[in-house]
């Protein structure tokens, strides 16, 4: 195995290790690819090799994570090659042509790069760009799975594709992050909320989505379409119906979170400031991303499904059967707020003391109503209520005379839009020097709103 070979087997080596987490495994493989480098450079003095191996730049080598790496390799070096296949596995002939058109043949080059600089940018800021950095940070560099996805979504073209990278890539301030660390913060708000775990989520790059609404239905018929039986010589237009449509704007809005980060921290070479700032841009926008959702008022904000706890959206309403408490009989109307087709995916979406009110319920026995609150429930496992699962939110009104405190349904009647391009901004300045903290800004933009409005019915706290 000829120098060069060896080299590329350590870096690829490498970068596997960094990725599965062996940090102590990447270091030892970079010193011995680094040693390769030193042996090579040796060999080229000794023999006045000009122009050949080793090359100017040596690859990025991860874990590093000073932010002063050198460029990432190019496309057609073997460990760029690895470290992607590595990443994302192997891309399908017709993925891999699109990436070609988009970003060239190197684009696996590119997205390394893009990489690399942000890690620079998060680290240094500015001050640490190397040559051509800021424009990789101001495009957007698909990946295989962002591709996979648009042409799932509806793009039918690299022409579309590249109008949605342009059009994502719009002044939001500071810099667009790389596509995965946007997917990576989006991935774990799903995990931590409630709403966007069971919604209707998809990806936009426009600032207003249409979604269409098939119009000319009832509660149980999505559509005024229609069967009829007909005898074996049926009469002309028998079996006519009519499939209309109808058309609801839902505008995209731009939400911030900034965390403070110890300047101590951004030094330190070992630490993960790309994961870390994906964890707490997460965390910052989970909570107030679910209330939104439940009851935002739309106004430069998604629509909730009680935007400003009222059924401003007119959906289905069930009374409690009191004045300013809930009733078990209210619950079980409730239930049969929605037909049975929707009624398959319910679930209850309430806060804590909502539900510690309908425990206390009880019969004119003194037991209590919930009896599977008191099963053999194992803690972390979701809680059934009237056999349907049980959802906490404390955004949720509490329970009072005229309130909303409950909403049952099937989430998937809401829709949110994420927009493509996400961006951080890096902010070192006298005040935030004192405290030896940096502070980062993310902005990013979504829409939401409930756009099929038959799979959800409220109970409204009322006698009648």
């Amino acid at each position: 195995m000829t120098l060069r070979e060896q080299f590329n087997a350590k870096v690829a080596a490498a970068k596997t290790a960094a990725e599965a987490g062996n940090v102590e495994e990447s270091t030892r493989l970079r010193g011995e690819a680094e040693a390769l480098l030193a042996q090579a450079n040796a060999l080229k003095a000794a023999d006045g090799l000009a122009g050949s191996f080793p090359e100017p730049m040596r690859p990025v080598l991860p874990g590093t994570g000073d932010g002063v790496t050198p460029q990432a390799p190019a496309a057609t070096n073997p460990a760029a090659k690895a470290a992607y296949a590595t990443r994302f596995g192997d891309q399908d002939a017709a993925v891999k042509a699109i990436l070609v058109d988009l970003h060239g043949e190197d684009y696996t080059g590119q997205y390394w790069r893009q990489k690399a600089a942000f890690s620079r940018y998060l680290r240094r800021g500015e001050r640490g760009f190397k040559s051509g950095d800021e424009e990789l940070l101001r495009q957007i560099i698909m990946t295989p799975a962002a591709v996979r996805d648009a042409l799932m979504q509806g793009v039918d073209s690299v022409a579309e594709l590249k109008a949605v990278m342009v059009e994502g890539s719009d002044t939001l301030g500071g810099y667009l992050v790389p596509i995965d660390f946007q997917t990576d913060v989006i991935a774990r708000l799903r995990a931590a909320t409630v709403v966007r775990a069971r919604a209707n989520v998809k990806g936009t790059s426009r600032d207003t989505v249409g979604i269409p609404k098939i119009t000319g239905g009832t509660s149980q018929y999505r559509s005024a379409v229609r069967v009829t039986w007909v005898s074996e010589t049926p009469t002309a237009g028998a079996g006519a119906t009519n499939l209309t449509f109808g058309f609801e704007q839902m505008p995209i809005h731009t939400v911030m979170a900034e965390t403070f980060l110890s300047r101590n921290d951004i030094e330190d070479a070992a630490f993960d400031i790309v994961g870390y700032l994906a964890e707490e841009f997460a965390n910052a926008a989970d909570i107030d991303e679910d209330n939104q959702f439940l009851t935002g008022d739309g106004n430069g904000r998604p629509r909730g499904i009680l935007p400003s706890s009222t059924n401003a959206l007119s959906l289905t309403e069930v009374v409690s059967g009191d004045a300013s408490l809930l009733t078990w009989d209210g619950l079980i109307g409730l239930t049969y707020g929605i037909d049975a087709q929707y009624r398959q995916n319910a679930a209850w979406i309430a806060a804590k003391s909502t539900y510690m009110a309908i425990a206390k319920l009880k019969d004119g026995d003194g037991q209590y109503l919930w009896r599977e609150m008191y099963g053999n429930n194992v803690a972390g496992q979701a809680r059934q209520l009237l056999g349907y699962p049980v959802r906490e939110q404390e955004g949720m009104p509490a329970v009072a005379a005229n309130a909303y405190p409950i909403v049952f349904g099937d989430l998937r009647g809401y829709y949110i839009r994420d927009r493509v391009g996400m961006s951080v901004e890096r902010y070192l300045d006298s005040s935030t020097a004192r405290i030896n903290q940096v502070v980062y800004v993310m902005r990013r933009r979504l829409g939401g709103q409930a756009a099929e409005s038959w799979r959800f019915a409220v109970q409204k706290v009322a006698a009648s």
